[in-house]
């Protein structure tokens, strides 16, 4: 299939070597690539020699976002080849005793723009750019195919949308997803919310710090700040906590806390204490101490410019944690802002131990599980970053 043709600027040709997805604006010969619609191109060097095959949008930054290096239809058949290796290495490294994971992961299954996650075999998909919202019939008919899901459904990614000038695609496209389904995440059962949850309803990428936590949790107090729908609290009661403090700012993903910690563990309600507010602010009220405190609030830099903020905002809340880590407890601090990189994190957890005045160790770096493969010369594709801090 013919698709328009964009141009690299003349010594650029950088760009095509780095075999990075994306093409920014500025790197493109505008008046040469003329008016291409927003949808499938074929991205050439200055000289005209191929380089790949991609989405096109003209109203954002990242210009284009390359598919493949190869001459290629973006066509049912090639999103069938693309979903069949993620399906494959899905297959490899989760586990048996999951059935909620992350199927495709955009830019690192080669599918820029796409987020599948599967739960106890519902789909539910956001789409991020122009072109795979154009290209929708061809991956759905690919999901169907290759995955044979119960249901598909699409959830609006607005933030995307936003950034994109796109409008959000949502809605059902297979079947009829249910108002919630019970999941299995290292043989823990939990409920997701698939059509008001946050993202698609859960976020998988936390799975392997949850199962750590599990492992710390046993007879000890746990604080699960920025709790969501109870993940955390419902692995720690599994691994047998004695008690724990959930704090969550939203009512509607609040009324899950307990429904999950009673899935987990029947009566694990009972060992729980929910608190509708604000992380920080019951960590300033209260003078209780825990054994594993576990902070996991939402992205605080959502852009480059906000990082500085960002990192004063992470270094307060840690802070506070810590100060109410028992000694010889744990601090499991995540960050899922993709603008705070490894380094800075780790200045983050030092300058939060300054401020808590606690000598701590860090005894484990983490992020999201392996069905979130990043792309080798997509880095940008490593957002959420965790570590567990040792308070002695």
């Amino acid at each position: 299939m013919a698709y328009p043709k964009l141009f690299l600027k003349k010594g650029k040709e950088a760009v095509a070597a780095s075999r990075h997805p994306w093409v920014f604006d500025g790197a493109l010969d505008v008046g040469r690539s003329g008016g291409a619609p927003p949808g499938p191109v074929e991205l050439c060097a200055s000289d005209g020699a191929f380089v790949g095959i991609g989405t096109y949008n003209p109203a954002s930054a990242i210009a284009v976002r390359l598919f493949a290096r190869e001459s290629a239809a973006i066509d049912e058949a090639f999103f069938a080849q693309r979903l069949r290796a993620a399906a494959a290495l899905r297959e490899s490294v989760v586990s048996r005793d999951t059935d909620a994971y992350r199927l495709v992961n955009s830019e690192g299954d080669g599918l820029p723009g796409l987020v599948v996650d599967s739960f106890a075999g519902h789909l539910v998909a956001q789409v991020g750019t122009p072109g795979i919202a154009a290209l929708e019939s061809a991956w759905i008919a690919a999901l169907v195919e290759i995955v044979r899901p119960a249901s598909i459904l699409l959830r609006a990614n607005q933030s995307a949308a936003n950034r994109e000038r796109m409008e959000a695609p949502s809605g059902q496209r297979l079947g009829e997803t249910p108002p919630t389904l019970d999941v299995v995440e290292w043989g823990v059962r939990l409920r997701v919310d698939p059509h008001r949850g946050q993202k698609t309803g859960f976020f998988c990428d936390q799975r392997d710090t949850r199962a750590l936590v599990g492992c710390l949790a046993k007879g000890r107090r746990v604080f699960d700040g920025c709790a969501y729908t109870g993940a955390f609290t419902a692995h720690a009661l599994a691994g047998g906590a004695s008690s724990v403090v959930a704090v969550e700012s939203s009512q509607p993903a609040a009324a899950l806390i307990a429904v999950n910690a009673d899935l987990a563990v029947p009566g694990g309600a009972q060992r729980v204490s929910i608190a509708n507010g604000d992380c920080a602010d019951l960590l300033d009220a209260s003078d209780a101490r825990f054994d594993v405190a576990v902070v996991d609030p939402p992205a605080l830099a959502k852009k480059r410019q906000h990082v500085d903020k960002a990192a004063r905002l992470y270094v307060a809340l840690f802070a506070k944690a810590l100060r109410r880590v028992s000694q010889g407890g744990f601090l499991v601090a995540c960050s899922c802002s993709a603008a705070v990189d490894r380094e800075l994190f780790d200045q983050i957890l030092a300058a939060a131990s300054r401020e808590a005045g606690r000598e701590t160790r860090l005894v484990h770096r983490g992020g999201a599980g392996a069905d979130h493969p990043i792309s080798a010369f997509h880095p940008e594709g490593e957002y959420l970053k965790t570590a567990v801090l040792y308070a002695p």
